[in-house]
């Protein structure tokens, strides 16, 4: 494999990708299952937890994605990063368990999963994420969503088969637990639904079954709000869906690999998530 990664070279490792994803979800169910201890992070935010299943995941994905492409980078939520040594940088975005509060508190709920994002020349390529109890909160229903943003045709997989738009119709916006305003300002008939997890927010959207997901801190004016790993992964597979997250000025998010931090966002199709922009922010 040439470490331009092309299209046809992304086709190609997304399978294992998908595999990879896939035994990470067998992976957190079993420990999920046996029971994992629980810590807190030594991080400037007060009450950050972190499992055994984090780092089981983290330790799964750095072994297998530094080999999937020899010399590419890493970084993660859970572990130190490193720099890609290969043609085009090709570097790994991961948050090994996004919601971790929720495995926690809720692991039945099954609002969290793992984001795998791609940049290559700095520049997002692919992601892969992870929900070990799939959508309908059961551990029979894994489900690995992936996408490639440059591939025209099928660009959405869902357990290794394509999206096709006959498979979706969405409904709503997704929003946090903390973002409750939203029902104040969309139309009563627009169902709301608050998600514990920005990569369950993110599929909902990629896979055509939400209309929106509507970020924390966009009514607040926030130049910042989530960290590159925590949106990474779903950002690529939205923009695979031929949508995009759009910021309070209505452009498209830049997401670089340089980029630690991500503005707040409205996802969804460009018409539907800038119109919801200028009712609530502009109008």
């Amino acid at each position: 494999m040439s470490l331009g990664l092309s299209d046809t070279e992304l086709v190609s490792i997304l399978p294992t990708l998908e595999e990879l994803v896939s035994e990470s979800n067998q992976l957190i169910v079993s420990l999920l299952r046996r029971g994992a201890y629980v810590s807190h992070k030594d991080s400037d935010l007060p009450g950050e937890l972190v499992t055994e299943i984090d780092k089981a995941v983290d330790l799964h994905l750095n072994k297998s994605l530094l080999k999937l492409i020899p010399g590419s980078g890493w970084q993660s939520e859970e572990s130190n990063s490193s720099l890609s040594t290969a043609t085009g940088f090709p570097t790994w975005v991961v948050d090994p368990i996004d919601g971790t509060s929720n495995l926690v508190h809720n692991p039945g709920a099954g609002e969290y999963g793992t984001s795998i994002a791609l940049f290559i020349d700095q520049q997002l390529s692919l992601g892969v994420i992870g929900l070990p109890l799939g959508f309908s909160r059961n551990p029979s229903d894994s489900t690995v969503i992936s996408g490639i943003i440059s591939l025209d045709e099928s660009p959405v997989r869902v357990n290794g088969e394509p999206l096709t738009s006959g498979d979706t119709n969405p409904v709503g916006v997704v929003i946090s637990w903390h973002d409750r305003w939203v029902r104040q300002v969309v139309p009563k008939e627009t169902p709301v639904y608050a998600v514990g997890s920005v990569v369950m927010r993110m599929a909902l959207v990629a896979t055509g079954q939400s209309e929106m997901y509507v970020s924390s801190g966009l009514a607040q004016g926030f130049r910042s709000h989530y960290a590159l790993h925590d949106v990474a992964g779903g950002a690529a597979i939205v923009r695979a869906a031929n949508k995009d997250l759009y910021d309070s000025d209505c452009e498209p998010v830049e997401l670089k690999l340089e980029h630690r931090n991500v503005r707040p966002f409205v996802a969804g199709s460009e018409h539907q998530a800038t119109q919801f922009i200028k009712n609530v922010l502009v109008g």
